[in-house]
This record gives structure tokens, sequence and C-alpha cells, in this order.
């Protein structure tokens, strides 16, 4: 039996090999949901530790590519880290950026401010946002994918369907993160 004849299995089959093919941006964005979880759950703790650490430790120096000299604190992933300066007597923190490219190495200041729980706060928000586009261009991706495999056939379904795998992800930790947090101060 030709698969055309059975639009519901054409349609299955399509949607397995396009999880199999795009597993790998899968499998890096659920982790990256999770990181963002992770920090959103641990907030209060991340920000006490940074806080500690900017208090009791000068840490190395960090220049970033703005050239403003800060004091690594902790990692606070692969490629962030926590760090702090000292400006008018106050301490002020900043969630700084550090990739290792072929030509050079970056140290991007993505958020900064005097409380390290609002600072956490809008990174978590700012990495949200970055999700939300994350899975916009991989759903483009799906679709050209899609489109040059499959001409001239509708292949909607099969993109609402990865999409609505993603989205999946993103509300599972905002769920459990909301779940969570009530009735907890932070």
């Amino acid at each position: 039996m030709n698969s055309n004849h059975n639009p519901k299995g054409q349609e299955e089959r399509i949607i397995a090999e396009t999880n199999v093919i795009f597993a790998e941006q899968m499998k890096h964005f659920k982790n990256s949901c999770d990181a963002i979880h992770d920090i959103e759950n641990s907030l209060t703790a991340i920000g006490n530790e940074a806080f500690r650490a900017a208090l009791l430790s000068p840490g190395r120096t960090v220049q970033a590519d703005d050239g403003t000299e800060w004091q690594h604190d902790f990692d606070l992933s692969k490629i962030t880290s926590i760090c702090h300066r000292r400006v008018a007597g106050k301490i002020e923190f900043a969630i700084i950026e550090c990739l290792s490219l072929p030509t050079c190495e970056t140290k991007e200041v993505l958020n900064i401010g005097h409380n390290i729980r609002d600072v956490l706060r809008e990174f978590i928000r700012d990495q949200k946002q970055i999700l939300n586009l994350w899975k916009d261009d991989v759903k483009a991706q799906v679709s050209e994918h899609l489109a040059q495999n499959y001409p001239h056939q509708d292949m909607s379904q099969v993109v609402e369907s990865f999409e609505a795998k993603m989205e999946r992800v993103i509300s599972e930790r905002q769920s459990l993160a909301q779940n969570r947090s009530r009735g907890m101060r932070v």
C-alpha cells in the first residue's frame, strides 16, 4: 500500500523523521530550558552565594569587552559567570557571558545592577525571550526542511506538531517554577 493513500500514516512518519533530524537541537533546547529553570528555582541561594563571594573574595579579574573590570565570583553555567565590582562604595553585580570563538574570546556584560536577585531575574527574563526566538528559528528550519523534502505538500501539521513539542518543554519548566515559588518569597 502506498503511503500516499494513508495521509495520517505519512504524517506520523514525517513527524518521526523530523524528530530524529532535529533531535540534537531539541536536546540543547531542553537543556537550556532546564538550566534556566534551575537558576530560577535557586535564585535566592545563588543570590546569597554571589553576595557572600563578593564580600569575602576578590576573585580573579575579568575584563569585559566594553573595558570594564570585574571580579569573578562563580560560574553560573558553562558560558556565564556572576561577577562584581565596587562602584562608589557599593557592590555592583553583573552576569558576564564568555564565549570562546575560533578567532577570539568575547566577554559580554549581559545584565548589571546593585541587587543580585534583580540581576538574576532580568537574566532569566532575557533567557526566556531567547528561548522563544530559538523556538521560532527551529520552527523556520523545520519548515524549510519540509518544504525542500516534500515540495507542494501541506506540512503545516508537522510543523505545528514540532512547535507544540517545543512549547511543552517551555511551559512545563515555567509551570514547575510557578508551582515551586507559590507561597515562597524570593
